[in-house]
């Protein structure tokens, strides 16, 4: 191209080729280190772009690309897209996933590729039958007091709020709930007796579901109680 020619004035053809001749700019920096004008072929830039837009890598790229901030890197095994979040060599590069799935509680996430698949992982309430005459309550478990006798359970010392308690008779022998020092429980407007207080059963089924209100300290019944409690 001769001096100060500009490109509209170049001659035009009917089809380019990549083998065309044009001028490129190579080793652009910045609007005040704009590198060497140079001659390059139209496959010359394409691979220049390409190279400088989008890379691309077999799986992760951390530990293996190269990269600028804000470069993006197609990973050709999970396909998943990066982006450059710190400058650096192919050891030290940070890159970070465009998009981050997060499992929360009683959730899983698995990735096969592109396909993504969520699913509830928790179980529910554990159901335990006790036989005994005392047990020592989990939180988030149920459990089925079945003995001839008076079986006492005890509400865990400590509690997160929002941990839950079912307990149901099946028994002849009935079920007594006491707990340690400050605890209490709430069923409708009578609450039982901080420390030293009790609910208990009157009849062989009678069920009651628990609630922590109050983490450590205070449990509330829920979804209604089934049968005549006695609140101490």
């Amino acid at each position: 191209m001769a001096v100060e020619e500009m490109f509209t004035e170049l001659p035009t053809v009917a089809t380019a080729q990549m083998s065309d001749i044009i001028c490129a700019v190579q080793g652009y920096v910045s609007p005040t280190n704009l590198g060497l004008s140079v001659q390059e072929t139209l496959q010359q830039v394409y691979d220049l772009f390409q190279s400088n837009v989008i890379l691309f890598n077999a799986g992760n790229p951390n530990g293996a690309v190269a990269g600028n901030t804000f470069q993006l890197c197609w990973d050709t095994v999970d396909l998943l897209l990066w982006v450059c979040t710190t400058t650096g060599t192919s050891s030290s590069a940070v890159w970070t996933k465009s998009i981050q799935l997060t499992a929360g509680a009683g959730i899983s996430i698995a990735q096969a590729g592109s396909n993504i698949t969520i699913s509830a992982s928790g179980t529910g309430l554990a159901w335990n039958v006790v036989t005994g005459t005392t047990q020592t309550m989990v939180s988030n478990n149920a459990y089925i007091a079945n003995n001839a006798g008076l079986c006492t359970f005890t509400l865990p010392a400590t509690s997160t709020v929002g941990d839950v308690i079912y307990l149901t008779g099946m028994g002849t022998g009935s079920w007594k709930i006491v707990y340690t020092t400050n605890q209490y429980i709430q069923v409708g407007n009578t609450a039982s007796t901080v420390t030293t207080g009790n609910v208990a059963s009157t009849n062989t089924f009678d069920a009651i579901n628990l609630v922590c209100t109050v983490a450590d300290v205070s449990w509330q019944a829920f979804n209604g109680v089934e049968g005549n409690l006695t609140i101490v």
